[in-house]
Formats: structure tokens, C-alpha cells, sequence
């Protein structure tokens, strides 16, 4: 729960961009995020004064403009690879799966649409109004969402029970910015586009996000103790910064 004030502009320095400001009922310290759709956003806990935000986005200036540059060559890139056309083939890299999909168009009672699988020949098969091209997606992400719950809740159980570090529960989501989360509680989240990338790479995300049940941090000592797990833990992790190019566009990051 939380609520959101309107675009400011900053009062130190007119060329940093204007950002909102969300009260967070849950947030125990000031946080700065970037979104394609809400721009700049700073997170404040409650009864956080709101006069030390300009001086804070002016100290956090290169990390804006770097980090708005990345964000707008992924924008760039996924509007180049044509988001809003519908896929003939799904490639789940992280469990050697390549389903196609095959559109039937027929008629429906009040134009539905439905998903059905062909496991053995990897085939998706979606019924009805399949000119509906976001229902399309929306019923194609879902599928998605259930592979995931399927396949990473035990990979995930796997990898904490090889290691011995356990955690509270898993839930599965789309985060736009995150491949995974850990929170004070040890609950932790995955993103379901790890469907998408290499093995390797959702194994060592899996990692990091268990070993954030021991330090909730980037500290020395969280990534000595991700490197006991994981040797190769730098090539894996500046692999996994450019891992959003592998994500379909359809599917939006």
C-alpha cells in the first residue's frame, strides 16, 4: 500500500528529470527506480522528509542518466523486434524446450480463446479469437507463469537443499526490472522470463538469490559467499545484464 505524489521537478538542478514520489507503507529506506512507463520513481518510508529528495537525486545523478540510457536501449531494441506481432515458437532455453504454436481461428461464445498442449510433439494450440492479439499474449504469459511455477520451485528446492541454504516460500512473477528477489523473511521471488535463458545462468540467479537468505546486501562477504557456490559467479553475472536481449519482445520487459 502506498500513495504517489505528481511529477516534481528538481528544484537543484533543472536538467535532472522530474520523478514522483510513492509513499511505501513497507519501505524501511529511500529507493530510486526507472520505468519506461513511470519514469523516475522515488520510494520513501513514512515520515521521511520529503526535502532531502532533490539533494538526493542530485547525488544520484550518473546513476540516473546511466541507468536511463540502459533503459532506453531496451526500449529501442524491443520495439525493434516487432512487440506487438504474435510468435510461431516459444524457445525455453533453461529446459531445452522449443514448442510451437499453432493459431486456430473459430468461433467462440463472446469471441473467447483458449490454450491447449500437444507435449508430445511441443505444440500449443490456441482456439477462438485469435485476432485478439493481447488476449493472445495475455493467455500465452499464463502458460508461461505455470511452467515456471512447475519447473523453477523444484529447481529452486534442489539448489537450496545442494547448498544448505534454506528459505521460507517461492512465488513466481513478471517483474520488469528483477530476475529475482529475496526478502528480510527469506520469501523469495523469480522472475518467469528465466524460462528463457541459459541454464547456467537461472542456476547461478537461483544462487545469489538464496545466498541473499544469509546477507541481505552486496557486501564483500555476500559475494565471497557466492563465490563458494559459484566460482564463475562475474562472467555469469555480466552475462546475465545483457540476458534481457534473449527475453522474446513480446513478452515485455
Amino acid at each position: 500500500m502506498g500513495s504517489r505524489s505528481p511529477s516534481l521537478a528538481n528544484p537543484i538542478n533543472p536538467e535532472l528529470p522530474a520523478y514522483t514520489v510513492r509513499i511505501s507503507d513497507r519501505a524501511k529506506c529511500v529507493r530510486l527506480a526507472l520505468s519506461v512507463d513511470k519514469g523516475l520513481e522515488v520510494v520513501i518510508p513514512k515520515n521521511y522528509d520529503h526535502l532531502k529528495i532533490p539533494e538526493l537525486i542530485h547525488q544520484k545523478r550518473d546513476w540516473i542518466i546511466r541507468n536511463q540510457r540502459k533503459l532506453d536501449e531496451r526500449e529501442a531494441f524491443l520495439q525493434s523486434q516487432a512487440p506487438h506481432e504474435l510468435p510461431d515458437v516459444i524457445k525455453l532455453r533453461s529446459l531445452g524446450e522449443e514448442w510451437q504454436i499453432i493459431y486456430n481461428q473459430t468461433v467462440t461464445k463472446f469471441g473467447s480463446i483458449t490454450i491447449s498442449e500437444q507435449k508430445e510433439q511441443f505444440q500449443l494450440i490456441i482456439s477462438g479469437n485469435v485476432t485478439d492479439t493481447e488476449g493472445c499474449k495475455t493467455l500465452l504469459k499464463q502458460w508461461l507463469m505455470r511452467k515456471a511455477e512447475k519447473h523453477l520451485f523444484s529447481w529452486l528446492r534442489r539448489v537450496s537443499i545442494q547448498i544448505n541454504l534454506p528459505y521460507c516460500t517461492t512465488t513466481i512473477r513478471g517483474q520488469k526490472t528483477l530476475w529475482g528477489s529475496c526478502s528480510s523473511d527469506r520469501n523469495i521471488s523469480l522472475n518467469y522470463k528465466l524460462l528463457f535463458l541459459e541454464t547456467k545462468v537461472v542456476e547461478y540467479v537461483l544462487i545469489h538469490e538464496l545466498c541473499h537468505t544469509i546477507h541481505m546486501n552486496h557486501s564483500a562477504k555476500f559475494w565471497n559467499l557466492v563465490s563458494k557456490f559459484e566460482p564463475n559467479y562475474k562472467t555469469l553475472d555480466e552475462s546475465l545484464k545483457q540476458a534481457w536481449q534473449i527475453v522474446p519482445a513480446w513478452v515485455g520487459l
